[in-house]
């Protein structure tokens, strides 16, 4: 019984922890944000995963000491991580473009307010590289590695997706990372590594902000056949990006 025990609080602190963990990181650099005049959505997201990043690697590398799974680096990592990248940004197009033109918006409107009022720089810094890379220490990362010591690959990505989604908060948000995240999951799946999924999470990011300069004040893209046009090519994408990632780690 002891031991059961013990092995339902070591899943809880897994699953549980790095993700509070992050949550108290948030709350700190809002706290502190707050203590100097501010509380910039970007300043707070990024004091965040900047506090979170170094603890949340260090536990990754417990966590693959535990298992006995040591870091891999797979060959071809570069080709596979530009296709990732790609497929991202592809997934990006067609979801977005798809939930907007549904009207599963008013989360994403709030969002974009307070993300896309931040200066270039700052967007990118935080949207595309310290996001992509503590969220995928924290999902792909920690959960993911805890959820497929209890169960199989499939159901592991499902749930992994899942709580993915529902850490965004809203039904635009959620609907569009669950999706999002299974692309991620496929992606670990194939290569063994984190950092295809971190690319893929920075291509996504990367095309979000390119289509919000882009398309600002172009309702023409939202209608009948710009949907069809952009959601197909999107789509189109992501598959043949997909398909290249995994051709690529499949020689590996």
């Amino acid at each position: 019984m002891e031991n059961k025990d013990n092995k339902a609080l070591r899943t809880a602190f897994w699953l549980l922890g790095p993700l509070l963990f992050y949550e108290l990181c948030t709350e700190a650099a809002g706290l502190a944000c707050s203590l100097f005049g501010t509380q910039d959505a970007m300043a707070v997201t990024g004091g965040g995963a900047l506090l979170a990043l170094p603890f949340l690697y260090a536990a990754y590398r417990k966590k693959r000491s535990m298992d006995m799974k040591p870091m891999q680096c797979p060959r071809h990592l570069p080709a596979g991580c530009f296709f990732a990248a790609v497929a991202g940004s592809g997934a990006c197009l067609c979801l977005n473009v798809l939930l907007k033109a549904l009207m599963l918006s008013d989360g994403w409107s709030s969002t974009r307010e307070a993300v896309y009022g931040a200066s270039m720089t700052v967007r990118v810094l935080v949207t595309v590289l310290l996001a992509p890379l503590t969220e995928e220490l924290l999902f792909r990362g920690l959960i993911r590695t805890e959820l497929r010591t209890h169960m199989r690959a499939r159901t592991a990505a499902f749930l992994g997706a899942l709580l993915f989604g529902l850490y965004h908060g809203n039904l635009s948000q959620g609907i569009y990372a669950f999706l999002l995240a299974l692309c991620l999951e496929l992606v670990c799946e194939w290569s063994g590594s984190l950092l295809p999924a971190v690319c893929l999470h920075a291509g996504a990011n990367g095309a979000a902000i390119c289509m919000t300069e882009l398309m600002a004040g172009h309702a023409a893209v939202f209608n009948l056949p710009g949907v069809t046009f952009f959601a197909a090519a999107g789509t189109a994408l992501a598959a043949a990006a997909l398909y290249k990632t995994k051709e690529v780690f499949s020689k590996s």
